[in-house]
């Protein structure tokens, strides 16, 4: 936990220091946002003498974001992804996740063309059971719900007035642990999203 907290108190640090002045500097209070996303997991775990590991997967994305101040936001998102689920390389199921993130954006460069922004997030993760594949027994395994954090950088690239194009990347520490015997995989997942936001 405290290289994320390390990751985090240096986003703050650049977010702050990095301020130029712009002449242009983007006025919107609201935007609302959707889009793909792209889910790389970026760990596995061994359980016993097997190497479990979730494969990356397209989802979607949406969100929103609410800048009470002109260098500083706060956005919500949700992602629904469906990731296969692998034993030493071969697929035995699938699992779905649902995180909601809660993001604190500093706006680093903040223009109505293009606009940098980054800062930690705090990561709500709803897990669905662990579907096993058929030719492996079948059945579903609990999967426990967690809270965790992780860091996130995002762009905006003004497409007129309102209209946006958006993309970013997400990192947040997490892991599935099963219900009844409490073995995690490490899953890590990495989140790219890209997304047509509409800005107000």
């Amino acid at each position: 936990m405290k290289r994320f907290a390390w990751l985090a108190v240096a986003v703050l640090i650049v977010a702050i220091a990095a301020v130029p002045a712009q002449a242009a500097q983007a006025d919107y209070k609201f935007k609302i946002f959707g889009g793909l996303a792209y889910v790389t997991p970026m760990a596995d775990s061994d359980i016993g003498s097997v190497k479990f590991e979730a494969d990356n997967a397209l989802g979607y994305e949406i969100g929103g974001e609410w800048k009470p101040l002109p260098r500083l936001g706060f956005e919500f998102a949700l992602v629904d992804v469906n990731n296969d689920v692998k034993a030493d390389g071969t697929k035995i199921g699938e699992i779905g996740m649902q995180p909601v993130f809660i993001t604190a954006n500093f706006h680093i460069i903040n223009s109505d063309r293009f606009a940098w922004y980054a800062g930690p997030t705090v990561a709500f993760i709803s897990w669905d059971d662990f579907e096993v594949d058929s030719a492996f027994g079948g059945g579903s395994t609990s999967i426990e719900n967690e809270t965790t954090f992780g860091i996130s950088t995002g762009v905006d690239l003004g497409l007129g007035e309102h209209l946006a194009l958006i993309g970013g990347l997400r990192w947040v520490d997490s892991g599935a642990e099963e219900s009844s015997t409490g073995d995690t995989v490490d899953v890590n997942p990495l989140f790219a999203r890209v997304a047509i936001a509409w800005r107000f």
